[in-house]
């Protein structure tokens, strides 16, 4: 079986992600244990891909509480 290449990250989520060797499910699993909120494998895809531009502030918040970071360094 061959693995696909991973091409470079387009947001600045995925490259957060790639930076600190996670997965988008693990930063599902994190955004659990960290805030208690749920934020769908769908939603976090289409926000790391670029497909969702416009999410809300709130779901921003949730992501960088998760990690640790600021706004200025989530958002495009």
């Amino acid at each position: 079986m061959r693995r696909r290449k991973k091409s470079q990250p387009k947001t600045k989520l995925g490259k957060i992600l790639l930076e600190n060797e996670m997965e988008q499910l693990d930063l599902y699993k994190l955004i659990i244990y960290k805030t208690g909120k749920t934020i769908g494998l769908d939603r976090i895809s289409h926000i790391v891909s670029g497909k969702k531009k416009n999410y809300t502030i709130q779901t921003a918040k949730t992501i960088c509480e998760a990690l640790g970071i600021t706004l200025n360094e989530l958002v495009d």
